[in-house]
């Protein structure tokens, strides 16, 4: 339902090879400081992380997401000037609490090198994917983006007498695109260009970078210059039982905020098949993940149920009444009034999702109630001998009355929910405004389509059929000992007194401590694995690790008669661990339910073997969450305020060692770590001032030798 996920607007700040603490004194204080004053706020998580400052602000359900973004970005605005220049400008998105892909979509190739899978996909598929209706983000997995890198040897740099400020000038200076002006001549003009001096790899390595007294030193003296990745530390893999360990980049798919999520995986399914028949030989286009099949599934369900329901009352209201002419009468009331409640959905601009769908499966059995009154009155008279013309006018004047009280009791049941807070008050509001509105449209049926229905159709039927007659028997026979045993109780009030405490009392008793959720668990048709190793590992050794674990859970996909269908893995994860490159995470994927004996949840738990054995790595599986109100986050959380971070650690430490007595609680974390490794230097100034070294050119020069920059771009085949 809409408005259960709260808008949350996400400013993000990338400053490559900046530790935790300059991202957060540098920038997220910065940003925290001017976004802490909008309308609507409910609370604001920031994370400082390295090389990366992410500020996610959650708004009130009432605040419209555009609105809200629009004040952010006027404020970020007010301060970008104050960042560091190096630091790439804020992003500010868009997107629901617990916002998340609609789907991933697979490009794979058992021929195609990574690299060039990424630049396929960065040049042609995220467009088209990007045109497709309501597609609000899109996010590519396991990109190894194209890029032109130059391995600077600092040995023969300092040989030739060069530092690396000259190296990223000289890049900068001669890798443009400039205006030259026009030149006129008879009868035309023309437009002077002065192009990019550098169209492939071998004149790149030809730029000059200084001359001396011998030669003129060029890029290649000093460097190594050649095609690859702007990062190595990211890993995508989607496996199949029929495709295994083929290169893959995923596509990520992200809905505009209240577009559905079926109806954009419709369209995404045939947008899917239009770039599959363009494709080149050895790429495969597939959906690896997609939300809406759970959705799809349970909605076909829900329909079913409604089938099930309209069935079974109007075969009930047959075997009561036992005349065919009369069914037809509720028969008729009951579409009608469900189709008249689409007007309140529309009134009250609600959507069709399956809480609504479930309260019209809940209305069946209501909303028929008035016309099966009203027929029966009819009928009642016409079995007395009037006609049905006049037995539908004194019937409906006798019943009318009746109908009326009953409709306004019901509606003061169900309306009085819309009042609930939170998001229990979101998924009953639009259950009791469907409920409610079926109600009113069902009693209008009644009051007038019913009695017009009964004058035409209904008659006296003299000859009962033997099904109909069986019936009528044995609920003569159990009216019957209804009445006897009604005649032996009424009179021991004592012991009906003593038995109505009892059941107060045991009722209390396991209401006490009968488990108490929002939803019950259900089976989604996957599970997820998170996982992380020790703070500060590596990205070879977190891959290493993950790989493990995919291997084992690739195992159980293989095995004959599996319940799995595919396997994702990303490495790092998703979210918040996106720049950590402890993290991973796995996706199981498991097959249709229709086609598996086991739910999801005995899946899991044979799989908890195989995840939490892996030496030296936290990981663990769970369940999806039925309804999805926040990023992954544990049942219980707390937070913690303080002055300052020493005094916040200390505090931490104590809630931890109080919790972790409870038994009765499993993996106590916090996101507050100060356990990453660091090298600290330290600049003998003297002796860097003696050299005519300031500390800002140690600083850019460690910057750009270990943790990498982007200096300038490279056209290839016009991008």
């Amino acid at each position: 339902p809409d408005g259960i996920q709260p808008p949350v607007v996400q400013v993000k700040t990338d400053y490559k090879s900046a530790s935790a603490e300059i991202i957060d004194e540098e920038i997220t204080q910065k940003l925290e400081d001017v976004i802490g004053g909008a309308e609507g706020i409910k609370n604001i998580d920031s994370n400082s992380l390295n090389g990366t400052s992410r500020i996610d602000i959650q708004f009130n359900t009432d605040i419209d997401l555009d609105d809200a973004a629009n004040d952010i970005r006027e404020r970020v605005a007010r301060v970008v000037d104050n960042l560091p220049s190096e630091a790439s400008a804020p992003q500010i998105l868009k997107q629901a609490a617990g916002f998340t892909t609609t789907m991933w979509v697979g490009l794979s190739s058992p021929t195609w090198s990574d690299l060039d899978l990424g630049d396929y996909a960065e040049r042609y598929l995220i467009d088209a994917f990007s045109s497709v209706p309501n597609v609000g983000r899109i996010l590519v997995g396991g990109l190894r983006e194209l890029s032109v890198r130059v391995w600077i040897d600092p040995i023969k740099l300092a040989a030739n007498d060069l530092t690396i400020q000259e190296v990223e000038r000289a890049l900068r200076n001669e890798n443009i695109n400039l205006p030259a002006g026009t030149l006129e001549a008879n009868n035309k003009d023309l437009t002077l260009n002065i192009d990019k001096s550098y169209t492939n790899i071998d004149t790149i390595k030809q730029l000059p970078l200084k001359k001396n007294k011998e030669k003129v030193i060029i890029l290649s003296d000093v460097a190594n210059v050649e095609f690859g990745p702007v990062s190595e530390k990211t890993l995508f893999t989607a496996q199949s039982k029929n495709a295994v360990n083929s290169k893959t980049v995923g596509i990520g798919i992200y809905a505009k905020s209240g577009a559905s999520t079926v109806e954009l995986s419709k369209q995404i399914k045939v947008k899917i098949k239009e770039l599959n028949k363009s494709l080149p030989d050895g790429l495969k286009l597939e959906i690896a993940f997609n939300r809406a099949t759970y959705i799809g599934a349970a909605i076909e369900e829900v329909y079913k149920s409604l089938v099930i329901a309209f069935i079974l009352v109007v075969l009930i209201i047959y075997l009561f009444l036992g005349n065919l002419k009369a069914v037809i009468v509720p028969a008729v009331a009951l579409p009608v009034s469900i189709i008249g409640s689409f007007l309140g959905l529309y009134i009250f601009d609600l959507s069709i999702n399956i809480f609504v769908l479930l309260s019209f499966i809940l209305a069946i059995g209501i909303i028929t109630d008035d016309s099966v009154i009203m027929t029966d009155a009819i009928y009642t008279r016409i079995e007395n001998g009037e006609t049905p013309l006049v037995a539908a006018y004194k019937g409906s004047k006798q019943i009318t009355f009746a109908i009326i009280a009953t409709t306004l009791i019901l509606i003061a049941v169900f309306l009085p929910l819309i009042f609930i807070k939170g998001i229990s008050g979101t998924l009953f509001k639009e259950t009791a405004i469907a409920l409610s509105f079926s109600i009113v449209v069902s009693s209008f049926v009644a009051l007038t389509l019913s009695p017009m229905l009964g004058s035409k159709f209904l008659n006296k039927k003299e000859k009962i059929n033997f099904l109909v007659k069986k019936f009528n028997n044995g609920f003569k026979s159990f009216t019957k000992f209804y009445i006897n045993s009604l005649s032996y109780w009424i009179n021991k009030q004592k012991t009906i007194s003593i038995f109505i405490i009892f059941i107060i009392a045991v009722s209390g008793y396991l209401f006490s401590f009968s488990k108490k959720e929002l939803l019950p668990m259900e089976d989604r048709g996957a599970y997820l694995i998170i996982g992380s190793t020790d703070e500060g590992s590596s990205f070879e050794y977190t891959q290493e690790k993950a790989q493990i674990i995919e291997g084992r859970i690739l195992r159980l996909l293989q095995a004959e008669n599996s319940p799995y269908e595919r396997l994702i893995m990303r490495v790092p994860g998703f979210g918040k661990s996106a720049t950590t490159y402890n993290t991973f995470i796995i996706i199981a994927l498991l097959d249709e339910w229709k086609n598996r004996e086991k739910d999801s949840q005995t899946v899991l738990r044979e799989a908890i073997g195989q995840v939490v054995s892996v030496p030296e790595t936290f990981a663990f599986p769970i369940s999806p969450q039925s309804i999805r109100v926040s990023s992954y986050n544990k049942p219980v959380q707390m937070v913690i305020y303080g002055s300052s971070y020493e005094e916040l650690e200390e505090i931490q430490n104590s809630v931890l060692r109080e919790l972790r007595k409870n038994r009765n609680m499993s993996r106590i974390e916090s996101d507050y770590t100060k356990n990453k490794p660091e090298v600290k230097l330290i600049t003998n100034k003297n002796r860097a001032n003696d050299l005519g070294v300031s500390t800002e050119n140690i600083g850019r020069t460690l910057e750009t030798l270990y943790g990498g920059k982007r200096v300038t771009t490279f056209s290839k085949e016009g991008r």
